[in-house]
């Protein structure tokens, strides 16, 4: 079976970065995003000033497609088209900035990126805060999501197998600050297996895990979940594939359903997983759309190499 884990895997954190910085000839895929600062960092201005044709910015998305530009031109390409999204990514070295692109787009693009490219890194740009909702409760203390758009697969991942029996399933939800978004995704699952939840620990804050635990609390009640708990650093996609890689040491049986709803590199580790573990892995995204001004700043800057 193929295999995307790698001994090469390894995170770079900076405070900031430049384009001069950044290596020559490789290509770079990132959002044109102003919702949000770190979603348009300068990095990507100077970089499609001084060099357009090693620039994919993606203009926009909906459920099915994407419409990018590189240098001049612009083209609409479909998600599971992994003969277009493979002229967006390239075959030599590539950058995508996972920061303001959906899961809907960076997963797909990250798949082709595996498969064609001779080295693939991702980068994450984290906010400096996070705006607090308006009317803030036990579990929804931030202003993230407008709304959302369903559960779905993400495009080019979808299983349409599933586990030969239900009673060996298990649902293991990365956890973040949105209370509600855990339950919703479960609710489509009858019956709920036993759950497994994963919190980001350390967090990107000191008081973030445990926000994300208050937030998730009546969730966590409901199912039994809390002496289940699992952690795994909120920046770093490596130990949340460990993580999963844990869980089906101690389950070998289990059909893994895989909700990254918590921090975006959790959600790459999930996306690794579920590549390298395609018949018995599923993820379960809710799509959300985010709220405008969700997060302000720019902070650390992560760079994480996953091929090459």
């Amino acid at each position: 079976m193929l295999s995307f884990r790698s001994p090469d895997w390894h995170t770079r954190r900076l405070a900031s970065v430049r384009w001069t910085d950044m290596p020559a000839n490789a290509r770079f895929i990132f959002a044109l995003d102003e919702v949000e600062d770190r979603a348009n960092p300068a990095v990507w201005r100077d970089g499609i000033a001084a060099s357009p044709e090693r620039c994919v910015a993606i203009l926009s998305s909906d459920e099915s497609s994407l419409t990018y530009r590189l240098g001049s031109q612009e083209m609409k390409v479909g998600l599971t088209d992994h003969a277009s999204l493979s002229l967006i990514t390239g075959t030599a070295d590539v950058f995508i900035d996972v920061s303001g692109l959906p899961h809907s787009v960076w997963a797909p693009l990250l798949k082709t990126a595996l498969l064609e490219a001779n080295s693939v890194r991702l980068m994450y740009f984290e906010p400096s805060s996070y705006r607090h909702h308006a009317s803030p409760s036990s579990a929804s203390l931030f202003d993230l999501s407008a709304s959302f758009l369903g559960v779905q697969p993400l495009p080019g991942f979808a299983n349409l197998v599933g586990p030969s029996d239900e009673s060996d399933a298990l649902f293991v939800p990365f956890l973040g600050f949105e209370g509600s978004r855990a339950r919703q995704v479960s609710m489509t699952l009858d019956p709920i297996p036993k759950v497994i939840p994963v919190v980001g620990l350390p967090g990107f804050k000191l008081q973030y895990p445990q926000l994300a635990l208050s937030c998730n609390q009546e969730f966590l009640e409901e199912n039994g979940a809390e002496p289940m708990l699992r952690y795994a650093a909120a920046n770093c996609p490596f130990e949340a594939y460990t993580v999963l890689d844990e869980i089906r040491r101690d389950h070998p049986r289990a059909y893994l359903y895989l909700a990254p709803i918590g921090t975006k590199p959790h959600a790459i580790g999930a996306v690794l997983y579920a590549l390298d573990n395609p018949k018995d892995t599923e993820i379960m995204f809710d799509h959300p759309v985010k709220s405008q001004g969700r997060s302000s700043g720019v902070g650390m800057i992560h760079i994480y190499t996953v091929k090459g």
